[in-house]
């Protein structure tokens, strides 16, 4: 089992003291640039987790971050991002490992799921102090064409992708007349969980025969969240599915939808990959989601099958679903012949080739031959 190390994940923020709070507004008004605060506050939250992460970085045993090692850093975002700079610029280049870095959002996303106000004036200046160290020493990456095309747009940025091995076994098809759609992972609205129970209501009301399996896990800190999940609870075709599952409970659980639902919020959630949705193409079932996001994109381009709906809006999600349940055997079909392919690309093995290609170029000869034996 893994021993946890760093004190902060992805997702915490700080919440300052009044007195800081003052503080950051006076000298806000004293440079002349706009007064932005909130609780969290995004100063704070970027100021506080940089510096633990990179104290948890100088406290990593010495040999992870010595010349000749591959070190990978799964997700950042403004919060990581300065501190990893910082780790590194303190050190001698030639003592440097290869370090990969996966640009988990876009630069407006924040742990508590406002828009943030800062985030792109963080990265521009995490990009530039890294500048000399970026192609030789420190790479990144993100998980998709979107996410990596605006990076190397917005901060010149050369991004790779890095493919993210989920793969879930195909599913059999389910037998019987009632459609199943499943939604899984975090419960919050920025993925639309807040759309369900009035595209419930409209499917019953409508006469659809479909039935929700639909995952509720959250902490109860968002009211819309907290809403929906009571009244779901009433319906008659929902079945909840409770808490955190392990993998195994959760790959059953997946199994047994004829489609996975992919609500997510064009704005708030825009173009950022999803699990679920690598899980699901793999397992060669048909996906339901919003215009603007990845997964609709991914529908588009024929990498996965399915339906796509718009406005953002309950009602759109429940005429999507309508027209997707006279497509069902054709759309299985297709998926099925995807997936094998679409789960290759995402497999372990793709993601270790992708690793060791992308620190192949900052490497000397003799260190490749030490990235090479990783692989094996």
């Amino acid at each position: 089992m893994a021993v946890p190390h760093f004190k902060h994940s992805l997702y915490d923020n700080v919440v300052p003291r009044v007195s800081d709070a003052l503080v950051e507004k006076l000298e806000t008004w004293w440079s002349g640039s706009r007064c932005v605060l909130s609780y969290p506050a995004e100063f704070f939250t970027w100021s506080v987790i940089n510096r633990s992460f990179r104290r948890d970085l100088e406290a990593l045993p010495s040999g992870c971050c010595s010349a000749g090692r591959l070190l990978v850093i799964t997700a950042v975002c403004q919060n990581q991002l300065s501190g990893l700079v910082e780790f590194l610029r303190a050190r001698p280049r030639e003592a440097l490992p290869c370090v990969i870095c996966q640009l988990m959002f876009m630069p407006s996303w924040t742990p508590w799921e406002s828009q943030a106000q800062l985030g792109d004036a963080y990265y521009q200046r995490a990009f530039h102090e890294a500048a000399p160290l970026i192609g030789h020493k420190l790479f990144f990456t993100a998980e998709n064409q979107a996410i990596a095309q605006y990076y190397r747009e917005r901060y010149g940025i050369e991004t790779k992708i890095l493919p993210v091995p989920l793969a879930i076994p195909r599913a059999s098809p389910v037998a019987g007349g009632t459609v199943r759609l499943g939604f899984f992972g975090y419960s919050k609205a920025s993925k639309g969980f807040h759309l369900l129970p009035e595209a419930a209501s409209i499917c019953q009301s409508t006469g659809l025969d479909v039935e929700f399996h639909i995952q509720v896990q959250h902490s109860h800190w968002e009211q819309a969240t907290g809403r929906a999940e009571r009244k779901l609870r009433k319906m008659p075709n929902v079945h909840l599915i409770e808490g955190m599952l392990p993998s195994k409970d959760y790959i059953a659980e997946a199994n047994k939808v004829d489609v996975a639902l992919l609500p997510y919020d064009p704005v708030r959630f825009g173009m950022r990959g999803s699990g679920i949705f690598t899980e699901s193409v793999s397992a060669g079932r048909p996906i339901i989601a919003s215009d603007g996001t990845f997964a609709a994109e991914s529908i588009r381009s024929g990498e996965a099958q399915g339906e796509i709906f718009a406005p953002y809006s309950a009602r759109e999600l429940a005429n999507a679903i309508g027209r997707i349940i006279p497509q069902i055997s054709r759309l299985r079909a297709r998926a099925g012949k995807q997936s094998e392919a679409f789960a290759r690309m995402h497999s372990g093995e793709a993601y270790v080739d992708a690793l060791l290609s992308i620190a192949a170029q900052g490497c000397s000869i003799a260190e490749r031959g030490d990235l090479r034996s990783v692989k094996t």
